[in-house]
């Protein structure tokens, strides 16, 4: 019977760990793309808010810095330094380098919502002085300007005059202060910068939103640039746009990379806490699993090696238990076998030693009757010899002694002793030994080609090798005989198992033999097991440990 082929446990678990881990990171990514979409405007608290503050006041400084004809080519170098699209709008419908080709509705809604400061209240009448109290304050004193000085005098000139005054300011004419540029208030003309009033503290940029386009036309960002502050005008903020296809904006909007890494060092934690757990409990059912395997073929003293104080731990005290038991039954009944044979040797003696003193002075028909009487005595004795061979290895193990046995003459020896006149074919390499009893393992050999001579009859062909493999040899005898069914392999070397093609007394035997074969080779720390030859056949497998150079010179 084929084994079944089984997928290891650890490769299992280690299988089943992965997908938990990866179900952990799609579960990330799903919920990282999902916060993404709903909305950005809360990453303007972390660090793509201060990217995009930093950003502002360096356009904002080199815009107030350069006169209003030179904005266009500062817009410009900044997109090619950025790598995104980049906007200034100064007013409603009032763009820098022109607007955008396409605004997603949703963009242009927050673009649209922007507010930029109020108008400062207008000096002289009606403005801040009336409101406190008229032309003059509470004491009778005339309004003061800037630094204690009067105010200067109102600008009467006409509006067309009265609109280059401040460039970019969008209040109509009728809600102008009209102030007169006294000898510090110049009018600004288009060659002039653009400068922050100097008393108090100057405003700083800051983003204002940040959205995926809608229908997933880009993601835009928008910041407040403070450009112009005067102390009596309408001061001049401007929103800087930002457009990028991707959501990383190269770096400005949204950086992956901390992300991704937070994940993988998330994942690798979690790792890190069931790799204890994963490896402790495969390790302890791989020693399981082969302890039971070693048990499962005889050999009862087996022990797993390893100690815990859960479920498990109680499986594997409970497998050493039953082992220790099986081991003292099993090795009961071969001290009893091996008793009850060597008490019936005794009686057999004297049964045959009787039966030649009979043998005299009998008639025909007595002599027929005393023939079948030895035959039964001499299977008697076959069996009892049989028996004492299986129980010899393993109820007195310290009668063991290992050698080095070259194979080709003891192979030799047992071919011309069990298989006189049959063909065989030898590949053995000379030389080589094996570490093993000598007389258990000419036995256990002798057992197998007389078990093939005869099932296999006098036309059976025989085919012996033997190859070095590491620190062990493989030796392989297959015979072209009919072979055994393939279900029947597996307990080939069961004590009294006889296939049911052999369970006649002329073909089968006691069915100890291949038993015996068994025990002698394992009693020399080697292994065997029988497989079908091709294209029909049985073939009995060898492995001992191979003998060192030392041990065969000496």
């Amino acid at each position: 019977m084929k084994r079944r082929v089984r997928f290891p446990l650890m490769a299992k678990m280690l299988l089943w760990l992965c997908v938990h881990l990866g179900v952990l990171a799609a579960a990330f990514f799903i919920f990282v793309a999902w916060q993404l979409r709903l909305g950005l405007d809360s990453f303007l608290s972390g660090t793509a808010g201060e990217r995009l503050r930093d950003v502002g006041e360096q356009v904002a400084t080199e815009l107030r810095d350069a006169p209003r004809r030179e904005w266009p080519e500062i817009l410009q170098r900044r997109q090619a330094a950025l790598g995104v699209e980049v906007f200034l709008q100064l007013g409603p419908g009032d763009w820098v380098r022109g607007a955008p080709q396409k605004i997603p509705p949703n963009i242009d809604q927050r673009i649209k919502g922007f507010r930029r400061p109020e108008p400062r209240p207008a000096r002289g009448p009606g403005g801040l002085h009336e409101e406190r109290g008229g032309p003059g304050d509470q004491m009778g004193r005339p309004p003061r300007g800037r630094e204690g000085r009067p105010p200067p005098p109102r600008f009467d000139g006409p509006p067309e005059e009265e609109e280059d005054l401040f460039i970019g300011d969008p209040r109509p004419p009728e809600v102008r202060d009209g102030i007169r540029p006294g000898p510090r208030e110049r009018p600004l003309r288009e060659a002039d910068p653009i400068r922050l009033a100097t008393d108090g503290l100057a405003p700083r940029a800051r983003p204002d939103f940040l959205a995926r386009g809608m229908g997933g036309d880009g993601y835009w960002a928008g910041i407040d640039l403070p450009l112009s502050e005067p102390p009596a005008q309408q001061p001049l903020h401007g929103l800087l746009v930002l457009r990028a296809a991707e959501i990383s904006g190269n770096g400005l909007f949204f950086n992956l990379k901390p992300w991704v890494i937070g994940g993988l060092v998330v994942l690798g934690l979690s790792l890190l806490l069931w790799a204890p757990f994963f490896f402790g409990i495969t390790r302890y059912l791989s020693r399981l699993s082969r302890t039971t395997e070693a048990i499962a073929d005889g050999k009862f003293d087996t022990r797993i090696g390893l100690s815990r104080s859960d479920e498990l731990g109680s499986l594997g005290d409970s497998i050493e238990t039953m082992a220790s038991r099986l081991d003292r039954l099993v090795r009961g009944q071969k001290r009893f076998l091996g008793d009850v044979a060597h008490e019936l040797c005794s009686p057999l003696v004297r049964i045959r030693t009787g039966l030649g003193v009979l043998e005299y002075g009998l008639t025909p028909e007595q002599q027929v009757r005393l023939e079948s009487i030895e035959e039964d005595v001499g299977e008697l004795s076959q069996l009892v010899s049989e028996v004492l061979a299986f129980t010899r290895a393993s109820t007195a193990p310290g009668s063991v002694r290992l050698e080095a046995v070259e194979l080709v003459p003891v192979i030799q020896l047992a071919l011309s002793r069990e298989c006189p006149g049959q063909k065989a074919e030898l590949e053995i390499p000379e030389k080589l030994a094996v570490l093993a009893d000598k007389s258990l393992f000419a036995r256990a050999v002798a057992n197998v080609l007389r078990n093939a001579a005869c099932h296999g009859g006098d036309e059976c062909e025989l085919k012996i090798s033997a190859t070095p493999n590491g620190d062990e040899v493989e030796l392989r005898l297959a015979d072209n005989g009919p072979g055994v069914d393939p279900a029947d392999l597996p307990r080939l070397f069961e004590p009294f198992y006889r296939p049911d093609a052999a369970r006649t007394r002329e073909a089968g035997g006691v069915g100890l033999g291949l038993a015996i074969v068994r025990s002698g080779i394992e009693a020399c720390g080697g292994t065997v097991r029988a497989e079908s030859a091709l294209p029909h056949g049985l073939c009995v497998v060898f492995r001992l440990p191979a003998a060192s150079a030392e041990a065969h010179k000496n």
